[in-house]
């Protein structure tokens, strides 16, 4: 079966286009579609379902947009079978650990669905009441706890969200259900409310006493209704319920243990019941009280607790309790204080770190996030620092999977406040919004951002997010979108909208390239580039830097102080770092023009300094690239001198300058000083000396740090006791003047190191661009890769630049590993990546880890056929979750994936097998196609054939996410597979059967041909729309001359028919390329044979064509070839292509004419005709249906009218009804 992976494959959603309500295929085409491919594809839905974060592309997959409140009962009937499924599950796993996040996964995923009013919670619990009733016996353990814990999650939060007035009826299923479930005759126990496991033992009892007392009554009273049934608490609960009854009298205002959020979850909505723990739980957690961390924790005028809510007591709220808490602090400390400086000290750190773990569950997402971006514009409007300060930390390193429209809308908010005069004058609040600005960018999804960049255009939101004062932003951003080019394939297909958006970005900011980044972004990129060169506005920046520096200290008295301060502080002098600089390098002694750089320095806060870094910057690199003498010593001085400006002066950050630095312009020839500059600075005392705090700080913890218990004081404070970062020129007038007005702002997370982030990502990818010297290599990517422990995404980041890179990296092995090792070592334990990796390879990297007087002498593992089929059978035994997923040993365990840089665990398992397969890249003997593909096409005994199709689909995953050099060869393998000599030895009669690999696999005949349509089908399929691409230039370079006989076309038409949907939907301009290409073959064919066998398949495919897909787009070359053709009968068949009609009654004009039109054939599945919409997005119909559950048929000797084109030119691996569930043919 070829499946999609969530958060992966969603690009390709429309090829699994289902009906919303039958869950079928729309087959809308008039054509004899095979049985099983008109029935619902509850298995596909299923997988679908079953992943993380699969909203999205489960919608898609139905064609319901998000905005539309529209039940679902298929995802209702999907869920249900899931939790079923986790009943049985949990009482096979010993581990508490374990059964807790198998339904803290899980309760995510249903809570996804409940938040989008897509599902009845009483659907649910009907479809489980009335399949738990056919189960023989009771269903006893601890998995029907957690059942009704998961219930207890949304129970009240589904109350809230239902827009249709509930009755009581609705919710006497699940008390029905907790009849069924607890039948006990005896009580069960009170648990030990110490222990987290107490909420799930007593959750039913909660469940319970919560409908009986608050949810049933009110809506009976409501209703009038007299007729409300009575039911008796089960034997089971007696002693819960009592316990429960007991809490709520007791009215707790301590947090002592579980039963405070017992509790507190059987609530509801009563707002006197809910203020006092309400008040209980600010106290302790989030207000500012005389409790205060001592002194020594204070971070920059910040105050209060530091420890947020910890993780547990939130699983342990329900989901409406999480609601109420995330409501109350955003309007009751954050709206009320944030524009009141004096009341500040309210908003603690332990309170931040709630919000922010609050917004990792869906129930808060969605409403708190539109908040927060309204609240942005309010804070642009009133032109408060405090308030964009708070957000911009919030939002870079607490929210990492922002969904993309929000990701797009905070790039237009916080580019309008970067670019406001008001803003620009506080270099810390500057720093915070460009690192925000640098992190939504870099981590796009690069199919999301390919996709979202023509909406931008479109919606006029260019002029908003690309600013004049943001050159550097407005080239990360070209640098992403030349990426999501060349990650999703892209790089040969150029778009209309690529052109217009350098354009017009090139008219906001002129900018330019070195010739080493050009060669690395897609031809037409690169080429446009060229064709629009700029000016170089800094060719005299030297000069006039001297000039400068003459005017200052030349002056022969203070009395022209006034003088030199308004000249350098006039807004079209951009020299002032420049001279000071100068100074520091020349020894010069600084007393004398202290006090006037304090005032030029002052009078500059009060504007924008992006002109003044740029120009250092420029002047930095003339300086160095100029000079004729580049001794060690001569680069070391202007490294120092530089850190020393941001370390010691504070007059200059040092991230700002470094992101302009390695964004500017260079000559091929002057490229490497830069590096050799960087490499200087980061060897310097001061600076090494700070990142090695910030990682040895890093390196004592064993956890992902944005998941540790008191962040703030365990790793914020501790960085700034010995680095606390000043902004306001205080290294320079400390000895001098007097100290200036505390102007910071709250810090809650940021710090140079982890501001410095997204810069060595981009140092990273200029080294790779320019291959500098080896030492170089060597030493910034250690000190980059400790800095990752802290990255939000390093595996992404990682996957990209090998991506990216990968012609550079191709014969660069050393540096291709040493960024891979490092990288991942890095994080290899503290993120728990041991699953993600072969057996191989994670012992060598373990070995790697080890301290040097304890490694092992291990061989360095060979990249075999045995190696590549292993990587396979971990992907298939992932995917198909075979495995014991939830032990302590498997690959989830104690992963918190609410808060993990992957959505879901497919999504960085195919991102690291990846990674694996680049590390042994150059390798002797190192073939990917001959490694992985080859062995499907000769079906090699080391596939297991019971799961063959399951191993295909792994081999297309993993091709997809690799670049073309690793699957290139499949077009020279095509072009031997066009000249086999069984497909050319085969008569024309046979060839449908000779093709049919479903067929052949099921009865053990199957060959080298229908193997090989098999291989390139899963590839296409997984693969972005460029994979088919080539196929064209082999066609017009190879196959036009190739292809002389039917059976050589009907392999063509077998290749290319079921993509024709794909391409319609994705290029239009590649679709009329590519429905040319039948007619040329056809137009070949014709010339070497007279008569063609299978003209009814023929006919039947063009007439589908072009009724359906092209329409009368190409009826000039149809003519011309239909006119042509030598074939007789040929010829008469397709005389109505040249007839030019409407498309939507010309299929029906044809009246009996025999296989010459669809409609002589018509049985195709007419059940949704007259459906409702519904808000369902419609889809386009298309020659080949995708198909995923088809049924095996023979194929039908020549002269059989009715000839099913759609059996023949189908997906070719689909194959379940064929095949048992072991693989075996079933007998039909």
């Amino acid at each position: 079966m070829l499946y999609p992976i969530v958060g992966y494959s969603n690009y390709a959603s429309i090829l699994w286009r289902l009906h919303y309500a039958k869950l079928k295929f729309h087959q809308t085409a008039p054509l004899p579609f095979d049985r099983a491919q008109v029935q619902p594809q509850t298995e596909l839905f299923c997988y679908v379902i079953k992943q993380l974060n699969s909203r999205d592309l489960a919608f898609s997959l139905v064609g319901i947009a998000r905005n539309v409140k529209q039940r679902i009962t298929a995802i209702e009937e999907s869920l249900a079978d899931l939790l079923i499924w986790n009943i049985f599950e949990t009482n096979k796993i010993q581990d508490f650990e374990g059964q807790l996040h198998l339904w803290t996964v899980t309760a995510h995923i249903v809570l996804v669905y409940v938040q989008n009013v897509c599902i009845a919670l009483s659907g649910i619990l009907n479809t489980i009441n009335i399949k738990i009733a056919s189960f023989p016996g009771s269903i006893y353990g601890t998995g029907r706890d957690w059942l009704m814990w998961l219930i207890g999650q949304m129970l009240c939060h589904v109350l809230n969200k239902n827009h249709v007035k509930s009755t009581w009826s609705d919710y006497l299923v699940l008390l029905d259900l907790i009849r069924t479930l607890y039948s006990d005759s005896q009580p069960i126990p009170e648990p030990d409310y110490r222990d987290f496991q107490s909420v799930v033992s007593v959750a039913a009892a909660s469940n319970w006493y919560f409908l009986t007392t608050r949810v049933i009554p009110v809506i009976a009273a409501s209703t009038q209704s007299n007729s409300l049934p009575q039911y008796q608490t089960p034997n089971a609960l007696y002693l819960h319920v009592e316990a429960l009854k007991s809490l709520e009298d007791r009215k707790l205002s301590s947090i002592d243990d579980y039963r405070f959020y017992i509790s507190w979850n059987i609530v509801g909505n009563d707002t006197k019941l809910n203020s006092p723990y309400m008040d209980t739980l600010f106290k302790v957690y989030i207000l500012n009280t005389s409790q205060s961390i001592p002194a020594s924790h204070m971070s920059h005028n910040v105050f209060g607790p530091s420890e947020g809510i910890p993780y547990r007591s939130l699983d342990a709220m329900s989901a409406h309790v999480k609601c109420l808490i995330a409501r109350q602090y955003y309007s009751d400390i954050i709206s009320k204080n944030l524009f009141n400086p004096t009341q500040w000290s309210m908003v603690s750190p332990g309170g931040v770190e709630s919000f922010a773990r609050l917004l990792a569950y869906p129930e808060v997402e969605q409403d708190r996030l539109k908040e927060l971006l309204n609240l942005t514009d309010t804070i642009i409007n009133k032109n408060w620092y405090l308030g964009a300060h708070l957000l911009a930390e919030l939002f870079t390193f607490r929210l990492h999977r922002i969904p993309t429209s929000i990701r797009a809308q905070l790039l237009q908010q916080f580019s309008g406040i970067l670019a406001s005069p008001l803003h620009a004058g506080h270099p810390q609040l500057h720093c915070a919004i460009q690192n925000l600005l640098l992190n939504l960018i870099l981590q796009f999804n690069c199919t999301d951002l390919y996709n979202q960049v023509p909406k931008l255009i479109d919606s006029k939101m260019l002029q908003s997010v690309f600013t004049k004062e943001s050159e550097e932003i407005n080239k990360v951003f070209i640098l992403c979108i030349a990426r999501s080019f060349i990650v999703t394939g892209s790089e040969s297909m150029p778009v209309p909208w690529c052109t217009e958006f350098l354009t017009q970005i090139l008219q906001i900011t002129p900018h330019g390239w070195s010739a080493s980044t050009l060669e690395t972004m897609p031809t037409f990129m690169a080429e446009w580039y060229r064709a629009h060169p700029i000016n170089d506005i800094y060719r005299d920046i030297r000069a006039r830097v001297d000039d400068d520096y003459k005017k200052l200290t030349n002056s022969a008295s203070l009395a022209n102080e006034q003088e030199i301060v308004k000249h350098f502080s006039q807004p079209t002098n951009t020299t002032c770092l420049c001279v000071f600089l100068k100074l520091t390098i020349e020894d010069r002694p600084l007393r004398s023009y202290i006090n006037t750089f304090y005032e030029i320095f002052k009078n500059l806060l009060t504007r924008s300094m992006n002109g003044h870094y740029r120009t250092l910057a420029e002047y930095i690199l003339r300086e160095i690239t100029l000079q004729q003498n580049h001794s060690q010593t001569f680069m070391q001085k202007y490294a120092d001198a530089v850190v020393l400006m941001a370390t010691r002066y504070n007059i200059i950050q040092l991230d700002r300058l470094l992101l302009i630095l390695f964004l500017r312009p260079l000559e091929e020839s002057k490229t490497p000083y830069v590096h050799i500059l960087f490499y200087f600075m980061i060897n310097s005392n001061t600076l090494s000396e700070i990142i090695k705090d910030f990682g040895n700080i890093a390196r004592s913890i064993s956890c992902d740090i944005w998941s540790m218990k008191n962040f703030h004081e365990k790793f914020h404070c501790e960085y700034i006791k010995k680095n606390n970062e000043r902004f306001f020129m205080e290294g320079l007038i400390k000895d001098y003047l007097q100290p200036s007005v505390d102007r910071y702002l709250p810090t809650y997370y940021s710090n140079m190191c982890l501001r410095l982030l997204p810069i060595f990502e981009l140092i990273i990818n200029r080294m790779f661009e320019h291959m500098p010297n080896a030492r170089i290599v060597d030493t910034v990517l250690p000190i980059a890769q400790n800095l990752f422990r802290a990255h939000a995404a390093p595996v992404t980041f990682l996957y990209h630049t090998l991506f990216v890179y990968e012609k550079k990296l191709r014969e660069k092995s050393n540096f291709r590993q040493s960024l891979i090792i490092g990288t991942i070592g890095n994080i290899y334990h503290m993120r728990k990546m041991e699953w993600c990796f072969s057996n191989n390879f994670t012992s060598y990297l373990e070995n790697y880890l080890r301290l040097d007087g304890e490694k092992r002498q291990l061989p360095s593992p060979v990249f075999n056929l045995r190696y590549a089929i292993d990587l396979l059978h971990k992907l298939f035994i992932f995917l198909n979750s075979s495995a014991p997923i939830y032990e302590k040993s498997s690959y989830e365990y104690n992963i918190d994936w609410r808060y993990n840089e992957f959505a879901n665990p497919s999504l960085q398992l195919i991102h690291c097998l990846a990674i694996e397969i680049f590390f042994y890249t150059g390798q002797e003997n190192f073939n990917p196609w001959k490694l992985f593909a080859e062995p499907f096409i000769t079906a090699d005994v080391l596939i297991p054939r019971t799961h063959f199709l399951k191993y295909l689909n792994a081999m297309g995953l993993l091709f997809s996410a690799l670049p073309e050099y690793y699957w290139s060869q499949l077009f020279e393998r095509m072009y031997q597979i066009f000249e086999h000599p069984l497909l050319l030895r085969c008569s024309p009669t046979d060839i449908m059967d000779l093709l049919n690999f479903r067929e052949r696999f099921c009865t053990h005949t199957e060959n080298m041909v229908c193997c090989f349509v098999a291989v390139v089908h899963s590839i296409w399929l997984h693969g972005s729309i460029s994979h088919l691409q080539p196929f064209l230039h082999l066609v017009q370079t190879q196959l036009l001359q190739t292809i002389k006989t039917e059976n050589q076309l009907l392999l063509a038409f077998q290749l290319i028919g079921p993509f024709l949907q794909r391409i319609q939907t994705e290029s239009t301009k590649l679709l009329l390329e590519f429905v040319i290409v039948p007619y040329d073959l056809i137009a070949r064919v014709d010339n070497h044979q007279q008569s063609f066998m299978n003209v009814d398949t023929i006919a039947n495919f063009l007439y589908h064509i072009k009724y359906i897909v092209v329409g009368d787009a190409i009826r000039d070359r149809i003519e011309t070839v239909v006119n042509n053709l030598h074939c007789e009968k040929l010829r008469s068949r397709l005389h109505f292509l040249c007839a030019k009609t409407d498309v939507s009654s010309s299929i029906h004009s044809q009246g009996s004419t025999a296989a010459a039109t669809p409609s002589s054939t018509t049985t195709t599945d007419t059940s949704n005709a007259n459906v409702p919409s519904h808000g369902q997005i419609k889809s386009a119909t298309s020659t080949m249906q995708m198909q995923y559950t088809t049924a095996s048929m023979q194929a039908q000797p020549y002269g059989v009218p009715s000839q099913n084109i759609q059996q023949n030119f189908q997906l070719t691996t689909n194959m379940t009804n064929a095949m048992g569930s072991d693989g075996t043919p079933q007998q039909r």
